[in-house]
């Protein structure tokens, strides 16, 4: 059967597998073109859906990119918006903090400004305004100074036409702190006290808690009850706006003067003692020296030149204890060769130059040194004073001024211990050198007397055979 169709087959004609190709080829042909119709239609059915999602894919973009420009713009406008409100944050801030500073320097300023005695009636109020005006430059808080402002308005209107308070006050004589009724009026302060209804003017003090009371003796009672009560009455008003009680105060005793210029203060106190305690030793000694005048003198040495011996030994006598001491140890030695006498003599000088003179060197250097202990208690006073400035700062002029004016006291202490001193030394050592040297003057008048006497008699004895 294989063989037979094979010959059939091989018997078909060429136009017979041509007919047959072609009928193959179109049935080829029109599966192929149903094939494709049918990918058409069905492209055709898939295509809208897709044609309708990418549209609204389109949309969306169109919408997000609407939506974007809308954000960027938005965000554009917000960070104006932000760079605006930090503008106007700084200039708020810088506001705030120019308030905070006037009602800082303010209530600074009130509270420098406060009566003796005020103090305590404002101080809690008065601290914690500054304190919320302190963190206003923190917090922003601009009521602080309106608050600070009402405060001191508030102030000023009660302060007009004076209004009383009470309170504790330090009595200036007793320094007893006493209950009573503060009036405070214009810039004077006064003071009445309960326990007997004493008037005073009340004044601060530097270190003290209390407020200083001084008594107005002159003040009477009923005029000064009237005027606390808040009738008509008379008021004593102090015309130096308390400087008078201020220098009052400077004063004080010559201890507490004396305590202002420290341990060197006693130094050169001790120093000055010393000094006058020598002072009157020489006026003593001086007072000792007697010294005759030329006068006298010469007369003695007359005796002397005439070898009157006996008479000048008597003569001797009536002159003064220095001169005579003198005079006694040349009669004593007045047969000795000149050179002896002379030795006696000079020895009797130097004793009572050694001991007329003594202690004037001591004299002379406390006169010099006490001029510079004072200064040293200045330099060092003055060193303390720079520290305190370095820590406090210069704002207290008062302060400042009582402080330099203390380490003042070393010098001034030093100055009066030593112009006294130096005066009394010049004076000493001049009348102590004049009579000195009125002692020299007549040792070398004795000694020639002597060698005249010795000549004289020399020339009267006869020649020797």
């Amino acid at each position: 059967m294989a063989l037979l169709g094979v010959t059939v087959r091989g018997a078909e004609t060429f136009d017979e597998a041509m007919a047959r190709a072609a009928a193959e080829y179109g049935t080829r042909l029109k599966q192929a073109g149903d094939e494709l119709a049918q990918t058409r239609e069905k492209i055709a059915r898939e295509k809208a859906p897709l044609l309708k999602a990418m549209r609204a894919a389109e949309d969306r973009i169109v919408a997000a990119d609407t939506q974007i420009t809308r954000i960027e713009t938005g965000r554009e406008h917000s960070a104006e918006q932000f760079r605006q409100a930090a503008r106007d944050t700084e200039a708020l801030r810088k506001n705030v903090s120019y308030a905070a500073t006037l009602a800082h320097d303010s209530l600074r300023a009130y509270s420098e400004g406060l009566a003796p005695g005020e103090q305590p009636l404002v101080a809690e109020g008065l601290q914690a305004l500054q304190r919320k005006v302190d963190d206003a430059a923190v917090t922003l808080d601009g009521l602080a100074a309106v608050d600070s402002a009402e405060f001191l308005l508030a102030r000023i209107r009660q302060a007009l036409g004076g209004y009383t308070a009470s309170g504790s006050a330090m009595l200036d004589d007793s320094n007893r702190v006493v209950q009573g009724t503060f009036a405070f009026i214009g810039p004077e302060t006064f003071f009445r006290s309960e326990a007997d209804g004493g008037a005073a003017t009340v004044r601060s003090r530097e270190g003290s808690d209390y407020p200083i009371a001084y008594r107005l003796a002159a003040w009477k009672p009923a005029e000064a009850e009237a005027f606390f009560a808040g009738r008509m009455g008379t008021i004593m008003a102090d015309a130096s706006a308390g400087k008078a009680l201020q220098l009052k105060e400077t004063k004080g005793t010559l201890v507490e003067h004396i305590n202002k210029g420290g341990v060197i203060a006693y130094a050169i106190l001790g120093v000055g003692l010393l000094a006058a305690f020598m002072i009157v030793q020489k006026m003593h000694d001086l007072s000792r020296m007697a010294v005759d005048k030329p006068e006298n003198v010469q007369r003695f040495v007359a005796l002397v030149a005439r070898g009157a011996a006996n008479e000048a030994r008597g003569a001797a006598g009536s002159l003064q204890a220095t001169t005579r001491e003198l005079f006694t140890v040349g009669l004593r030695h007045l047969d000795q060769p000149k050179e002896i006498l002379e030795e006696h003599l000079y020895a009797v000088l130097l004793r009572q130059r050694l001991h007329y003179e003594r202690r004037l060197p001591l004299l002379a250097v406390i006169a010099v040194a006490s001029p510079l202990m004072g200064l040293l208690g200045t330099v060092t006073g003055m060193v303390r004073t720079f520290a305190l400035i370095t820590v406090f700062g210069t704002g207290n002029a008062g302060k400042l001024a009582g402080g330099i004016s203390e380490v003042l006291v070393a010098t001034e202490l030093g100055l009066m211990v030593a112009i006294p001193t130096l005066v009394a030394h010049g004076f000493l050592a001049h009348r102590i050198q004049k009579n000195l040297s009125l002692l020299e003057r007549y040792a070398v008048e004795f000694v020639a007397a002597a060698e005249s006497s010795k000549h004289t008699v020399n020339a009267e004895e006869p020649a020797t055979p």
